[in-house]
Order: C-alpha cells, then sequence, then structure tokens
C-alpha cells in the first residue's frame, strides 16, 4: 500500500474554505499591523464577502452550464458529434468537400 491510497482524499470545499481564511486573516492583520484593529477587522471581513462571493459565483456558474447541457442535449434532431441539427450524415469535413 502506498501512502498516496492510504490517504484520505481532501474535499475541494474544505481546502477553499481553508484558502480564504488564510488570505482573510492575512489581509486583516497587515492592515491592522499598518493602520487600525478597527481597520484590519473591517478588510478583513470585506475580502471574506469576496471569496463568499466568488464562491458563489463559481459554483452557480457550474449550475448552470450544467442545466445548459442537460437542456442543449435533450433536443429532438440534435446531434452531439457532427453539432448539427437534423442532418447526422454531414460533419465538419463534408463543409471542405
Amino acid at each position: 500500500m502506498s501512502t498516496v491510497s492510504a490517504t484520505k482524499p481532501t474535499s475541494t470545499a474544505r481546502v477553499r474554505f481553508i484558502a480564504w481564511s488564510l488570505v482573510c486573516l492575512g489581509a486583516a492583520g497587515f492592515v491592522t499591523v499598518l493602520v487600525n484593529p478597527v481597520v484590519g477587522l473591517v478588510v478583513g471581513l470585506a475580502v471574506a464577502v469576496v471569496g463568499l462571493a466568488v464562491s458563489a459565483l463559481t459554483r452557480a456558474s457550474r449550475t448552470f452550464d450544467r442545466i445548459l447541457d442537460e437542456e442543449l442535449d435533450s433536443r429532438p434532431g440534435h446531434d452531439r458529434e457532427h453539432g448539427r441539427a437534423g442532418d447526422p450524415g454531414r460533419g465538419p469535413a463534408a463543409d471542405l468537400r
């Protein structure tokens, strides 16, 4: 058994959360040292809000892409291999002849 198969894979959500936490704490600490603890707290919270917004928009984008793929693939007469509707005998190479 190798060390790779012995370890449990971590979820990407947990890794993403830890990464954003470090960014928030780092930004807050940096601003706190330079300016004021209250301003550092505000900056840390602002970075956390930006991180949450990016995460939500990324999740929404993936969901939207999945829905579009499901809807477009279920059209009648849609030929996914050639990318054309209704004429499965013609492919992209047929246009070059």
